[in-house]
């Protein structure tokens, strides 16, 4: 089996982060990311490498943003589903002031959203997709559930070794996923579903005691002692947990990471970043081109340690495709 580098775009209104308006609710959606996504098209066909356009319910309503992503299709890249709770109908009140986490939903709320963003997808693409990610990595047994029923065969919703309770929805804190940490992760079946985590490598002297690991990636709001060992580990160089995303660490340590996991035999590398982060002004890391520049450059960067280690640019259905294959008794994902 050869290993797959995927690069999955979260690709979404611009600033999904902002605050509120004076009002309390929240601005209304932009698209200023996805007019320029063109050339965030164009870096990757030059380079060879497909792209997931993980793709929202605005975006792919909005005529523009979906008549451009219909061109990546036909070119090979793969649209999959990304559901954002407030950006999606039937709407909750809440959805004027708040981000909640899909959790925070009633069961047929949660689901009458994702039919929504699946009538969206057909009615732009012609096709519903085979692949997803939570939005604000919101998941869980019943989402799982749900997106089995309306015939997804691929999640990657879990960074693992990360912990988002420091966050909030509406009144709900964030999913735990330090317990998903892994020296390598590989796509795993989660019921009748293909999970394949976002790539995140324990690194340093200590990188593959997976305990230690955990204890380094914990970011608890009650333990003051667990947040100082973490920074101690990472400042020592014994321990530290690098997600292979751009804009997110200094360059050479998403090379050091990329190539960590390749070594441990990782077959999947998965880079994430969001539409956004690829315009200027429309992500809070990318506010002037020249960040947007530095994102180029960490792209390349993480391809080029890839590519050398003989990892081949993938989509997501793609890669997984290729993963089962090599299995005993191994089959093709999605259709």
């Amino acid at each position: 089996m050869t290993p797959s580098i995927v690069f999955t775009v979260d690709t979404e209104p611009d600033d999904q982060w902002a605050p509120p308006l004076p009002d309390g609710t929240l601005p209304p959606f932009t698209f200023a990311n996805t007019r320029g996504l063109g050339a965030l098209r164009d870096f990757f066909r030059e380079r060879g490498a497909p792209v997931t356009w993980m793709t929202s319910y605005s975006i792919a309503r909005d005529p523009e943003s979906a008549r451009l992503l219909r061109g990546c299709a036909r070119d090979g890249d793969e649209i999959a589903g990304h559901l954002h709770g407030w950006e999606t109908p039937p709407f909750a009140d809440v959805d004027r002031s708040a981000r909640p986490f899909i959790g925070e939903y009633d069961a047929e709320m949660r689901m009458a959203k994702h039919r929504s963003l699946l009538a969206a997808h057909e009615d732009a693409f012609d096709a519903r997709p085979v692949s997803y990610r939570a939005g604000r990595w919101g998941v869980d047994a019943l989402e799982l559930q749900h997106l089995a029923e309306l015939g997804y065969t691929i999640d990657s919703s879990i960074p693992p070794g990360i912990d988002f309770r420091d966050r909030y929805g509406l009144h709900q804190a964030g999913p735990d996923f330090r317990a998903h940490l892994a020296a390598a992760p590989v796509p795993h079946r989660a019921g009748p579903l293909w999970e394949v985590p976002a790539s995140i490598a324990p690194v340093g002297f200590l990188g593959r005691a997976i305990g230690m690991a955990r204890v380094a990636a914990r970011r608890d709001e009650r333990s003051g002692a667990a947040r100082a060992l973490s920074g101690a580990l990472a400042a020592t160089g014994l321990q530290e947990l690098i997600w292979v995303r751009p804009l997110k660490h200094p360059r050479e340590k998403l090379v050091r990471a990329t190539r960590a996991l390749l070594r441990r035999g990782a077959p999947v590398i998965n880079v994430m970043f969001h539409s956004s982060e690829a315009f200027a002004g429309t992500s809070p890391l990318s506010r002037t081109q020249e960040e947007v520049e530095h994102l180029h450059g960490d792209l390349d960067a993480i391809l080029a340690a890839a590519r050398a280690q003989g990892a081949v640019p993938r989509t997501l259905r793609d890669a997984v495709a290729e993963f089962a294959v090599s299995l005993p008794g191994g089959a093709t994902p999605a259709a």
